[in-house]
């Protein structure tokens, strides 16, 4: 009898804490104030954001410059701790050394501003592999806020005293079959060992004892965008890792516009911030959340127990945003039954 109630117990615990996972509706529509925790840590997300820099003019892309600007007054609003890139930080020929004029006419005198001299966590996107990637590791020895140790890497931040997220960089390129025969200025794409970046990734997933867990990489896995769309390659190599751990959301690039995609079979988010410097028509598919071809980044504003996410626009407006309470792997796991049935 004792054991028979004990196991109803645990199933009305089980349940409980199921139930208890509550996605807030997305909410869609412009808004002057920005969604934030209490107490929270914020950072900002921006992807496909090194253009012309401090060239753009109406005639080319002046996207940059008014996205560089509304993040500088959004990262001061929020008192952003740090930044994250999802690669494509130099088009279209990446740079070519640590001294190129590009870092001065893209990056250092285009986010200037004293609320963005902050760490910035750099990923790679298809166009920096059209340069010299190793440029930009050597850049990061001698640079305060540029922080790219290697073509992939992982850090953690301290949420509360109890809370600790995850944070880990990928290098999607290698991964791209449209990339692996890349060649430029003698280097390849096709050289890096993609088994080992992949036993990597697995290794800190499945290691890290972090409440939170994110991944950042320039493919999208899910996109419903014309131009690029879902990369498959990732979805087969990356996609299994991040639901086995139970990673909370991924953030990418490469389609230049704005996006929320999750399967219904998915635990997973997926936020989509390639507006850093161009737009792109974007489109809708059956994992779509929200889709719009606007220029803009990403705000994550994080609590122990809560995530807020927003997109902001070139104006400063937060276009869309969307909450999550942090899953604990029994809930996580309860979901993907869930879904499954």
């Amino acid at each position: 009898m004792v054991r028979i109630l004990s196991r109803i117990l645990i199933v009305i615990i089980i349940c409980y804490k199921v139930t208890a996972v509550t996605f807030a509706q997305p909410v869609i529509g412009k808004s002057n104030s920005l969604s934030l925790g209490k107490g929270s840590v914020n950072f900002l997300v921006v992807s496909d954001w090194g253009r012309e820099g401090i060239d753009d003019t109406d005639k080319k892309t002046p996207g940059q410059l008014k996205v560089a600007k509304q993040l500088g007054s959004s990262a001061k609003k929020i008192k952003a701790s740090f930044i994250v890139t999802c690669g494509d930080n130099f088009h279209d020929k990446g740079v070519s050394s640590s001294t190129d004029p590009l870092w001065q006419v893209n990056f250092e005198k285009v986010y200037s501003v004293k609320s963005l001299q902050i760490p910035w966590y750099i990923a790679l996107g298809n166009h920096d592999y059209e340069g010299n990637v190793d440029a930009e590791l050597e850049y990061a020895k001698t640079s305060k806020r540029w922080i790219e140790p290697a073509r992939y890497f992982s850090f953690t931040k301290k949420i509360s005293k109890s809370t600790r997220a995850l944070f880990v960089i990928l290098d999607s390129s290698p991964f791209v079959d449209e990339y692996m025969n890349q060649k430029n200025d003698g280097h390849h794409v096709a050289g890096q060992k993609i088994a080992l970046q992949w036993r990597w990734c697995d290794s800190v997933l499945s290691s890290s004892t972090a409440s939170w867990k994110f991944v950042f990489f320039h493919h999208p896995a899910y996109s419903a965008s014309s131009k690029h769309g879902s990369t498959l390659e990732i979805q087969r190599a990356f996609v299994p890792l991040f639901e086995k751990y139970h990673v909370n959301a991924c953030f990418s690039g490469h389609d230049h516009d704005l996006q929320h995609s999750r399967p219904d079979s998915a635990t997973v988010e997926y936020f989509g911030c390639g507006g850093g410097s161009e737009t792109r028509p974007a489109g809708q598919a059956a994992f779509t959340k929200y889709s719009n071809a606007s220029l803009g980044f990403g705000i994550v504003s994080l609590t122990q127990s809560t995530m807020k996410f927003s997109f902001v626009n070139e104006h400063g407006e937060q276009i869309y945003t969307y909450d999550m309470h942090r899953r604990s792997a029994k809930m996580a796991i309860a979901e993907s039954l869930n879904n499954k049935k």
